[in-house]
């Protein structure tokens, strides 16, 4: 039992450390633009070239199973593209052949134990998904009340909202959102309506700021409102949400320090104070303070 508890320990430690300072890098970049991503690759490990190999043999796998994929694109889609569903499914095939073989060859286990590198290497591209979307809503929500607001000096300026989203995408800082806002006008372009473009958006965001954005624009397009009235009111409603899941943090963070300070610290601190106590008491000798 302590063999599978140090094996275990060990091996997520290592796994960390190649998250930190291999994966991490490596799959981040897959998103970047070519130019931008040739810089940074030169004489290094194409991961991608790998992952696109590998992906020939997981498109095979994904013909002849019938594997629904609908939520792992929208997943995908959430977190920036970083890759297709096929290059997603051999990324999580290659962990899964390598986080064994290295727990073999490093540890010597035994063929029983690599039940736990395996299912590390199939729940830990989900939990890289899962994060990045998260990191990815939040830049979204920190940039999305100063680009409502934006948008809405250039409606009251007298331009016409897609104009004004063309203004605000050429003079407002790359970002996912205005990444995002690039991906519905070239949708709009290609002969989407505006309604299909704006659904599409609260769709590859899935943050319920967004859709709630995207509805009320939706509404006061149908109804003939003003647009800046419903922008600015947007832009505010935004901040006070913000505002409202920060204090809710606060107020959480004593919370999430409390079990640290019990496992941790308190231990610790008994050792200090109740260890010469205790060993005193133990060899028989009288306790003085």
């Amino acid at each position: 039992m302590e063999l599978v508890i140090i094996s275990t320990l060990l091996f997520v430690s290592v796994g960390l450390l190649a998250y930190q300072f291999f994966v991490r890098k490596l799959v981040g970049n897959l998103h970047l633009p070519p130019e931008i991503r040739g810089q940074t690759d030169k004489g290094a490990f194409n991961f991608k070239e790998i992952l696109s190999r590998s992906a020939m043999f997981t498109d095979r796998l994904i013909v002849k199973g019938n594997v629904p994929l609908g939520n792992l694109k929208s997943k995908l889609a959430s977190a920036g593209r970083p890759m297709n569903v096929s290059q997603f499914l051999a990324f999580r095939f290659l962990l899964m052949v390598i986080f064994p073989s290295a727990t073999l060859i490093i540890f010597h286990s035994k063929p029983g134990l690599l039940l736990i590198p395996l299912g590390l290497g199939y729940i830990f591209p989900d939990i890289w998904l899962n994060n990045k979307i998260k990191k990815r809503q939040s830049a979204i929500l920190r940039d999305l009340p100063h680009i409502i607001d934006l948008l809405n000096i250039c409606v009251e300026a007298g331009l016409d909202f897609m104009v004004a989203v063309h203004r605000v995408i050429q003079e407002f800082h790359l970002c996912p959102l205005i990444e995002e806002l690039k991906v519905m006008t070239e949708e709009i372009q290609m002969g989407s309506s505006r309604r299909a473009a704006l659904k599409n958006l609260s769709l590859r965001i899935n943050s319920a700021e967004v859709t709630s954005f995207v509805r009320t624009l939706l509404q006061a397009d149908r109804m003939g409102a003003p647009i800046s009235e419903v922008l600015k009111m947007q832009a505010e409603e935004v901040r006070f949400r913000r505002f409202q899941k920060g204090e809710e943090m606060a107020l959480k963070a004593p919370i999430k320090l409390l079990a640290p300070l019990l496992v941790f610290i308190l231990p610790v601190v008994l050792i200090i104070v109740a260890g010469p106590i205790l060993i005193q008491f133990v060899r028989g000798g009288m306790i003085k303070f």
